[in-house]
């Protein structure tokens, strides 16, 4: 993993705004970020181990074929349509015009465990048995 993409995680993961280094003033970088989603992260995890470090072309196809099976893909692909949308208007910011989604590369995509709904199930005997509801947090960093 390059320096920079470490970089760019820290930041997201600290909820500061990406910022460019002086050397690379023409780079451009979408951020998306759901949390709370009702899906395990083991799942969400294996999921984006296919999409990671592709272009967001080939991950748009992959995950309209598997939209029908999963739903962490349609919640991969909405995140992603984000992520390209905000990689636009960062780029209309500074003056640029945006390139196609055809031409972009996913940076970072990473899932992280959320807060953990916890329930109980009615058992024999008046006992009750804990049902934990995963949820988690998908970031996704695309550039050009």
């Amino acid at each position: 993993m390059s320096e920079k993409v470490k970089q760019i995680l820290v930041q997201v993961s600290s909820g500061v705004h990406i910022l460019e280094d002086e050397t690379a003033t023409d780079i451009c970088y979408g951020v998306a970020k759901l949390q709370n989603v009702r899906y395990g992260v083991n799942k969400m995890r294996r999921l984006i181990n296919i999409l990671r470090a592709g272009s967001v072309e080939r991950a748009f196809a992959i995950l309209s074929v598997m939209h029908n099976r999963l739903k962490g893909a349609l919640i991969v692909e909405k995140t992603l349509k984000t992520a390209v949308n905000n990689y636009g208007q960062a780029r209309a910011k500074k003056g640029g015009v945006a390139k196609p989604a055809s031409d972009l590369k996913i940076r970072a995509i990473f899932a992280d465990g959320g807060p953990i709904m916890k329930r109980a199930r009615p058992r024999s005997h008046g006992r009750a048995f804990p049902i934990h509801k995963a949820l988690s947090h998908l970031t996704i960093v695309v550039s050009d």
